[in-house]
């Protein structure tokens, strides 16, 4: 009898881990292959029962690093390229928003900081996090740290909000030491947003701002048009170049995107919106006038 039992006990956990595996393997694929899509209306139609499920294998696996990363990579991309509804749009704002801190709280340095109540001992074990990060981490802190900070950006109306942007900003500004390069150049990006969409005394500053532009859209080239988008959105407006803000439009319309298959979702959804954004170019700068 102990003997099946143990061979039971051998069995299941043998399932598990082979379980796991598999998920982990499916999902990575699932995602790589949502990226690939030419037809958007597809992803749109399909996409829903797809994060329903990684959202179970989340639900099943809390603690699991590369599930979240995944979670917050395809709520993220679907809530931006398919939700206009704000009220849907904070469903899945506060949804990666949630996994993102769960993510980092797989880090002890970051949970035993998050419990800590004085004030000069939360600072020096947060500073402790960041210093133990390393290369390998960047994979997972820098989408948690993203999603966080598009929380925020969604939630600036909010005391805490503003209260938590420092913290966030500091682990994208780590990540940019250990590995600026990461994701196209994503970090020099985030910062080039940052520095464009807050104004001069919450950390606002263009000329920074078009400094790490130069550099994300450098590193991203034609591959990745989400950086030419937000380029255009929020450097551009907020220096009031309507000719530059069409130019860069109209190049992100007129690229041929099948050249980059592994990101091709993702630049077919910037040329959608670059291409709703021309229509309303007068608009936009009118009110910022």
């Amino acid at each position: 009898m102990r003997r099946i039992k143990l061979l039971i006990c051998i069995i299941v956990a043998a399932s598990v881990v082979s379980c796991s595996s598999i998920i982990g393997n499916l999902t990575e694929g699932l995602t790589k292959s949502l990226y690939k899509q030419k037809d958007i209306k597809l992803i749109e139609d399909g996409a829903p029962a797809f994060l329903l499920l990684i959202e179970s294998f989340i639900e099943s696996s809390p603690n699991d690093k590369n599930q979240l990363v995944t979670g917050i990579q395809t709520f993220s991309a679907y809530s931006s390229a398919f939700v206009d509804d704000k009220e849907r749009k904070k469903i899945f704002s506060d949804k990666t928003k949630g996994w993102a801190l769960d993510l980092l709280r797989t880090y002890p340095l970051f949970d035993n900081y998050e419990n800590i109540e004085d004030r000069d001992a939360k600072d020096a074990a947060f500073k402790k996090f960041l210093s133990g990060l390393k290369k390998d981490d960047v994979k997972y802190v820098f989408w948690a740290a993203n999603a966080w900070i598009m929380w925020i950006i969604d939630n600036l109306d909010s005391m805490d909000a503003f209260l938590e942007l420092p913290v966030a900003k500091e682990i994208v500004t780590r990540i940019k030491e250990i590995d600026g390069d990461f994701y196209y150049g994503a970090p020099h990006l985030f910062d080039g947003v940052y520095y464009s969409a807050f104004p001069e005394n919450f950390g606002g500053n263009l000329k920074k701002a078009k400094e790490e532009f130069d550099v994300a859209l450098k590193l991203s080239g034609e591959e990745f048009l989400t950086t030419k988008l937000f380029y255009a959105t929020f450097y551009l407006t907020a220096i009031g170049d309507k000719e530059g803000f069409e130019k860069i439009l109209n190049e992100i319309i007129d690229m041929d995107i099948e050249k980059y298959p592994d990101t091709r979702l993702l630049n077919i959804v910037s040329k959608s919106q670059a291409e709703k954004m021309i229509e309303k170019v007068d608009e936009m700068f009118i009110n910022l006038e």
